[in-house]
This record gives C-alpha cells, sequence and structure tokens, in this order.
C-alpha cells in the first residue's frame, strides 16, 4: 500500500500554463498528432483521423484539469464549461476519464470497437490503452481502484479490477482480467491473470 500511496501522491498534476503546455505536447506526442496547428487538425478531424478525435477529447480533459487545479471564478466558469464538453465527447467516443488521474503521454488506441473506461485512482505517465480496456473498483467498494503505474500498455479488452497496483513498463495481454498486484517489468494474461514473461526494462 506504500507504493501505491506514492505513486497518487507524487503524480504531477496540471497547475500552471506551462504544466498545461507540456501535458498537451505528450500527449499529442503519443497520439501522432505531430501538427497541432488548426487548419492541420480540423482537416483531420474532416477525414475521420482517429488520432484528432482522440486529442480532441484529451485536449478537453486537459483544459479541464487545469481550470479545476486553479482558484477564481473565471477558472470555475471555464471549469464547469469544459466538464460539460468532456461529458459530451466521453458520449461520442464512449472514453471516461476522470481528471487528476491520467499521467501525461496517455496513448488510446482503436477506440470504435468499444471504448475506454478509466475508473483508477492514479495512471502513471506514457500509458497505452486499446478499444474495451477497462479500469474499474472492485463490487466490494467504490474505494478499492486500481493504482497503475508508468509506461504500462494494456491489450484489447484487459481489465483491472479492485485494489491492485500495476507496476512500471508491463504489458496486459489482450482480454486479461487482473485482480491481483503486478510487478514492473513483466507481461501478463490470462483469467484471472498471470504472469507470462519478465520484460527487460
Amino acid at each position: 500500500m506504500l507504493l501505491a500511496r506514492i505513486k497518487i501522491v507524487s503524480m504531477k498534476v496540471i497547475k500552471t500554463k506551462q504544466d498545461l503546455d507540456f501535458f498537451l505536447q505528450e500527449d499529442a506526442k503519443a497520439n501522432f498528432m505531430f501538427d497541432v496547428s488548426f487548419p492541420m487538425y480540423c482537416l483531420k478531424l474532416l477525414v475521420g483521423s482517429e488520432s484528432a478525435h482522440v486529442w480532441r477529447y484529451l485536449k478537453c480533459l486537459r483544459h479541464c484539469e487545469y481550470h479545476y487545479n486553479n482558484k477564481g471564478i473565471i477558472h470555475k466558469l471555464l471549469c464547469t464549461y469544459y466538464q460539460f464538453k468532456l461529458h459530451r465527447l466521453g458520449f461520442d467516443y464512449n472514453i471516461r476519464i476522470p481528471i487528476n488521474v491520467c499521467g501525461y503521454g496517455v496513448t488510446l488506441y482503436h477506440l470504435a470497437g468499444g471504448g475506454c473506461l478509466v475508473n483508477a485512482k492514479s495512471v502513471g505517465n506514457y500509458c497505452r490503452l486499446q478499444t474495451g480496456v477497462l479500469l474499474g473498483n472492485s463490487h466490494q467498494s467504490e474505494d478499492e481502484k486500481p493504482v497503475i503505474g508508468d509506461h504500462v500498455s494494456f491489450g484489447p479488452g484487459a481489465k483491472v479490477l479492485g485494489k491492485v497496483i500495476v507496476g512500471d513498463n508491463t504489458f496486459i495481454c489482450a482480454n486479461a482480467v487482473v485482480t491481483k498486484d503486478v510487478p514492473s517489468n513483466t507481461m501478463v494474461g490470462g483469467v484471472p491473470a498471470k504472469i507470462i514473461k519478465t520484460i527487460e526494462s
């Protein structure tokens, strides 16, 4: 549990404009949005680029986090606006990510197949989530949520449930169901998930 507390406490949140720019920059690179100029962004949305739609959602999420983490009537009003927009985009894209949960550089893949639901205490930096991924609490308590480390990749349909700690640099195979802690630098798969092999860091 000490590891879980350290992960949550030490996770960087967006408080300044510099933080916001950094998170947006890393999210854009992680989702192959190397040119985020307004004309190119609009063109990609028009042609149905998945990366542009993911970027649209993440950009709204990060602005919402920035205004949520700052005080003042303007921040409160803008936070309310972005929360409403985030809620609508979540329904459109079938994505649910709470504010101040995901670190920077998060990648979302192939969401048209089944969306993505994140209900974790924290998700580290540079994590990759594919379609059908579920990170959620156990049926016993709303507070029993997973803590995800940095550089964790989730295959399609992977699920992490309950008070679970997933270490850094791990790979959760497609359709795996994780209900116990996963050590760093490992690949796990199956139902329930078991260690398949060690990954060299």
